[in-house]
């Protein structure tokens, strides 16, 4: 009967080592190969020294495969995946611990992650390089901060500074872009474990020279953070819904994806450059 029961509890344990999550409830941090177990280790080897792993879903590509493996951003991506008449793209980056970081504990790292994410008056300046301008710097926000009502640009708040990791929050923000001026945006954090899932949602819409490109709540951009063994990784991701990747003006197109890519890539150096200055 023991031998019996002996059996039992070690089919168990194989069950719960084969079907545990890659985020574990009681492990602080994961390496970053286990997390990309679809990407070829010559990539990873390029991730991790600085390379962005970058896929689009136009002409049917896949995005997933370069999310977290159990991450929400991976469940965004495949979400994302099955939508028509819809696009997204994705960009995975990584960064070392800078040396101050690696005297911080586990808890003072996630808050560190948490107090970065939330100064959206930080992104007011940030650039882009700018294929019009000769593939120059240019300004992609000049002016970001939160407000307290999503209607109101004067309801001006400032940016909240945590003592304590919060499970999740929930905020407003204005941002002035040079393509598509002044957005109003919800700015959604979630906070679990090692992962720090950003979401920003356009709660106006968006138009370039008075024209409607991207319609309210029709763009959704993400940023999932992780920490890792090796350092933070960085997954960007921004889906546009129910519109064609390019929009017709009478002398101009309006090139979305490519509008889109370069803000995701402008937001992950702002972030990249905040851990570096902390």
């Amino acid at each position: 009967m023991r031998k019996a029961k002996a059996v039992i509890l070690s089919v168990l344990l194989l069950f719960v080592l084969f079907c545990a999550p890659v985020f574990a409830e009681d492990a602080e941090t994961v390496s970053v190969r286990t997390l990309f177990p679809q990407v070829a280790s010559e990539y990873l080897d390029m991730l991790l020294d600085g390379y962005t792993m970058n896929s689009t879903t136009l002409e049917g590509g896949a995005i997933s495969h370069l999310a977290p493996a159990g991450s929400v951003a991976q469940q965004k991506a495949k979400e994302a995946e099955k939508e028509e008449n819809s696009f997204s793209m994705i960009g995975t980056s990584f960064i070392a611990y800078p040396e101050n970081w690696t005297k911080m504990s586990y808890e003072e790292k996630r808050l560190t992650l948490v107090n970065i994410l939330t100064a959206i008056s930080t992104q007011e300046g940030i650039t882009y390089i700018s294929r019009t301008a000769g593939y120059k710097p240019k300004t992609l926000f000049s002016e970001s901060f939160l407000v307290s009502d999503p209607k109101d640009k004067k309801s001006v708040i400032e940016d909240p500074v945590y003592t304590e990791v919060p499970e999740s929050i929930s905020l407003y923000s204005y941002q002035k872009d040079n393509r598509f001026g002044g957005n109003f945006y919800s700015v959604d954090y979630t906070i679990e474990g090692e992962e720090v899932f950003l979401r920003i949602n356009n709660i106006s819409a968006m138009k370039f020279m008075g024209v409607k490109c991207v319609e309210e709540n029709g763009l959704y951009l993400y940023m999932d953070v992780v920490l890792c063994d090796e350092g933070i990784l960085i997954c960007s991701m921004a889906t546009v819904y129910d519109q064609k990747p390019t929009v017709s003006l009478v002398f101009y197109t309006v090139d979305l994806e490519s509008s889109f890519t370069r803000r995701l890539n402008a937001l992950k150096d702002w972030f990249i450059a905040a851990v570096e200055n902390t």
